[in-house]
């Protein structure tokens, strides 16, 4: 009897699972749950450590602004006077004029800058408060002053006392509300200037910029400045094309002065500008003199020759001809086309010393032309078929000079 296997209910037995793998699988399908986990407690955290920080500067910003606020705020009744008193002795200009109320003095000018105020003469030396007195929301404050030796201005005297009126002014938010000076007017200092692009203030160089103009006129116009007690000395910059045709005198503002200054500049070319001019004049000769044409462009030109050696109907019969250099010259007869033209030659005879006069023309006491009182002469002398010509020439020397002041624009013209 044979054995046989039944094939049809055999199942391959499947080796138990290792305990290690069941842990290792379990622990990938946790971890992700924990990362997550771990990820919203960081996030968490972080969002509170961002709000708690929030807080902190906010609450540091306000303090440091309330702090900065209650240090600057005029808070007694004498403060904005002494700010005024003291900006004078430390020749702060700007910070003078920021002791006036919104509603008082102030004017809309510029400040003069804090450089040309330290400059000035006759700012006072110290100072004293000697009385401060108030009623609800204005006050009256007292003070001294004295100057430095010397410079004690026309009509006060050292120790004088003077007065001023503060005013408490009521202003939104926390410890805003502060003490301004009142009925107190800022003196101003205007200058009439024909459209320079600088003048100085006490040695100060300030730049005259259209856009600053409180009036217009032409290129020039009305400047103005606050100005603080002191002496100002307007002039015009060192080393530039224009000097005062008349010097200016100081203009000196009182301790109690609200009144407005006004200067008026009035130019005439500087030794700069001269000379500028005068260069500009010889290098055009200089140029004309080294051509080698009778007739060359914007240049003196021969009376018998014209541009591409045509002759000239007109020629006069003044030039002289010399056949050679030991012979007697002799006149010449009209000049014959196609003529032989060689050796050119030009030199300089004289020309007329420079005078700078205003052009009328424009009307502008910026522009300015040399005046033609005579003309300049050269000497020209060429091979004319072979004999020697000579020529004097006489020629204008036409100048137009436009000038700010610290650019000029030259245009030299020979013909």
């Amino acid at each position: 009897m044979s054995s046989h296997r039944n094939t049809t209910d055999y199942q391959p037995v499947q080796p138990e699972p290792h305990e290690p793998d069941v842990e290792r699988r379990h622990k990938w399908d946790v971890l992700p749950k924990l990362v997550a986990l771990g990820d919203r407690d960081r996030t968490q955290k972080v969002r509170r450590s961002l709000w708690t920080w929030l807080v902190v500067v906010v609450i540091a910003v306000s303090v440091i602004g309330l702090s900065v606020n209650w240090m600057l705020v005029e808070r007694k009744p004498q403060d904005p006077v002494e700010s005024w008193l003291q900006s004078m002795v430390d020749g702060s200009s700007r910070q003078g004029l920021a002791t006036f109320s919104t509603g008082f003095g102030y004017s809309g000018a510029s400040a003069l800058p804090n450089r040309a105020y330290r400059a000035a003469e006759g700012r006072i030396d110290r100072w004293e408060i000697t009385d401060v007195q108030t009623n609800g929301d204005s006050g009256a404050v007292s003070a001294k002053v004295w100057w430095a030796d010397g410079e004690v201005p026309e009509g006060h005297s050292q120790g004088e006392e003077h007065t001023w009126s503060v005013l408490k002014e009521h202003r939104t938010g926390p410890f805003n509300d502060s003490w301004v000076l009142q009925d107190h007017e800022s003196a101003t200092l205007s200058v009439i200037s024909p459209g320079t692009s600088a003048i100085t203030i006490n040695g100060v160089n300030q730049r005259l910029s259209a856009r600053d103009r409180a009036a217009a006129d032409g290129s020039g116009g009305l400047w103005t400045w606050e100005a603080m007690p002191g002496q100002f000395v307007v002039d015009l910059p060192q080393n530039g094309d224009y000097i005062l045709k008349t010097p200016l005198d100081p203009v000196t503002v009182q301790l109690d002065d609200p009144s407005s200054h006004e200067v008026t500049i009035e130019l005439e070319p500087s030794p700069n500008l001269w000379e500028e001019v005068d260069q500009a004049i010889a290098e055009k000769i200089d140029d004309c003199m080294s051509q080698n044409s009778v007739a060359p462009s914007d240049c003196p030109r021969s009376q018998r020759w014209a541009d591409g050696n045509v002759p000239n109907a007109q020629a006069p019969e003044s030039p002289m001809a010399t056949p050679t250099t030991t012979a007697s010259p002799t006149p010449l007869e009209a000049p014959a086309l196609g003529s032989s033209i060689e050796n050119v030659e030009w030199e300089l005879v004289s020309r007329p010393s420079l005078w700078l006069v205003p052009d009328e023309d424009t009307g502008s006491q910026l522009d300015w032309k040399a005046s033609e009182h005579s003309a300049a002469q050269a000497r020209l002398t060429y091979l004319e078929d072979g004999r020697r010509v000579e020529e004097t020439i006489n020629f204008p020397v036409h100048v137009n000079v436009t000038s700010d002041g610290s650019s000029a624009e030259i245009t030299v013209n020979l013909d």
